[in-house]
């Protein structure tokens, strides 16, 4: 079995740390966000639902940066494993 070479895809641990980052950062941030705007709003729900998605769109927005700025040199082929083939 050690003959058989691998096809799965490598995913970098800091891949996976970055995915449950802003997994628990998109859970968190609105419903935190949410509860403390109506706890200082004096309960006005639409004010904090819309803070509350502000906020999500922010986390949203942090993930895409993050996900393009993110060094891909692991997954593309060296140019002597090009050469190789």
């Amino acid at each position: 079995m050690s003959d058989v070479p691998q096809t799965r895809p490598q995913i970098p641990a800091s891949v996976i740390q970055k995915l449950v980052f802003f997994t628990g950062a998109m859970i968190l941030a609105p419903l935190t966000t949410f509860f403390i705007v109506q706890y200082l709003s004096s309960g006005n729900a639409i004010v904090s639902g819309g803070i509350a998605a502000l906020v999500a769109n922010i986390v949203l927005i942090g993930y895409v940066i993050a996900a393009f700025t993110e060094d891909t040199s692991y997954a593309e082929p060296s140019i002597e494993e090009k050469k190789e083939k």
